[in-house]
């Protein structure tokens, strides 16, 4: 029995050195070149994950910007509500025609509100992935079944989320540029 044991952990500690082997020559093949420095940062940014930090995305709440997406959340609601309409025998066509017509209604309260942003920095793999996501929660609201959730509402949560961290993260580089300038205006004077 004891042998068995000690067969047991060390084989566990042979996959344990393993896997830190395979992940320091990820680590190493991945950190040279452009990408020097990305792994460890995205590792960092893993590690500081936390509920609160995800809530903190809240503070970058603009009423006079933000009303295009509490728009598009109220038509995403009333959408998901009519979607009870199918079961009562309505139709199925109706449901399809109403997700159609607030899928366009939120893209447009999407272009508005980006639009709105008025900020230079904007980047475009941030708005092609709100895009796709309205794409993807479309597509599903369309599947026979599924049109029953409230997939329309969560795909605008989703996206407002995604819009507010990405202010999120141009204030903290705007906050970071603007300590690097004064930190070379001081080092000038």
């Amino acid at each position: 029995m004891a042998f068995d044991q000690e067969k047991k952990q060390a084989i566990s500690e042979a996959r344990e050195k393993e896997r830190e082997k395979k992940a320091r020559e990820a680590i190493r093949k991945n950190n040279t070149g452009r990408n020097k420095g990305k792994v460890k940062a995205d590792i960092q940014k893993a590690k500081n994950i936390n509920p609160v930090g995800a809530l903190s995305v809240l503070s970058q709440f603009n009423i006079f910007m933000d009303w295009v997406y509490a728009a598009a959340l109220v038509a995403a609601i009333l959408k998901d509500i009519l979607d009870f309409s199918e079961a009562t025998g309505v139709g199925y066509i109706f449901v399809i025609i109403t997700t159609f017509m607030c899928s366009i209604f939120i893209a447009m309260m999407m272009l508005l509100g980006d639009s709105m942003g008025g900020t230079k920095e904007r980047n475009s793999t941030k708005s092609i992935r709100n895009w796709l996501i309205l794409l993807a929660g479309t597509t599903t609201e369309f599947i026979f079944g599924l049109d029953m959730l409230p997939i329309e509402t969560l795909t605008v949560i989703i996206i407002y989320f995604f819009v507010l961290a990405a202010r999120k993260e141009m204030a903290e580089k705007r906050k970071s540029k603007q300590g690097e300038s004064e930190m070379e205006a001081y080092g000038a004077a």
